[in-house]
């Protein structure tokens, strides 16, 4: 019996299982962000809402799965910074209570927070 691939300490792919444990659109730093709002809304539409279509049926109607890191607020331990400026830096950051910061071993890694700052984790 092959043993299960380790998940890479700091190392966060930008896959939909990841996107579906993703906490940043819930996040308060981006709570009030005109820009980061609407995408938030898109993702959920997209991928996480009542609506949303399994990657594969997406892939046979020639859409892509995954969005472009500029088209998404989330993931920002995988893609690094975010797109969006008007983020509130100010406000408490939840990466420590994310599941995709626990999987992946965050707290290891830098940075250890505010990834839609500080950058990707590494």
């Amino acid at each position: 019996m092959q043993m299960p691939r380790r998940k890479e300490e700091g190392k966060v792919p930008l896959n939909m299982d990841a996107m579906s444990k993703c906490m940043c659109g819930t996040c308060p730093v981006q709570a009030q962000s005109t820009c980061a709002r609407p995408k938030i809304e898109m993702a959920k539409e997209t991928h996480h809402g009542s609506h949303a279509m399994n990657p594969e049926m997406m892939k046979t109607m020639g859409q892509d799965p995954m969005p472009k890191p500029s088209e998404i607020a989330e993931m920002y331990c995988s893609i690094g910074v975010a797109p969006c400026k008007d983020l509130d830096s100010s406000k408490m950051c939840i990466c420590r209570q994310c599941q995709v910061y626990k999987d992946f071993s965050l707290m290891e890694g830098r940075p250890v927070e505010h990834f839609c700052f500080n950058d990707k984790a590494v």
